[in-house]
């Protein structure tokens, strides 16, 4: 709480617009702070906090654990396009090394 609130009190108080008990009343829950919540809305906001951790725990080990099967799915697939695209690669290559050292050089014959 700050001094000018608790020197409004007093001057309502000296002024004679409330009495002492309201005085005393109002210094009373000026020094308690703000309370913008209840303890029944701050236990119920707790619960759902430790609700929405368990939960966010949850779907971190779900996304863990989909990610893993998704790996183990994709990854012979992976490896299976890799090796045909290394199969090809290496046919072409070899189809070009045999013309050139033919002398078929498409180039050539296109000519």
């Amino acid at each position: 709480m700050s001094n000018p609130e608790k020197m409004r009190v007093l001057d309502l108080l000296e002024a004679g617009k409330i009495n002492a008990e309201e005085a005393a009343t109002l210094l009373a829950v000026l020094n308690r702070g703000p309370r913008f919540i209840t303890k029944q809305t701050r236990d119920n906001m707790e619960e759902k906090f430790k609700q929405f951790a368990i939960d966010c725990n949850r779907f971190a080990r779900n996304v863990c654990s989909k990610s893993k099967e998704f790996y183990n799915d994709v990854q012979p697939k992976i490896k299976r396009v890799c090796k045909n695209a290394l199969h090809k690669s290496a046919c072409a290559l070899d189809n070009a090394a045999a013309h050139i050292s033919d002398g078929t050089d498409s180039t050539e014959e296109d000519l």
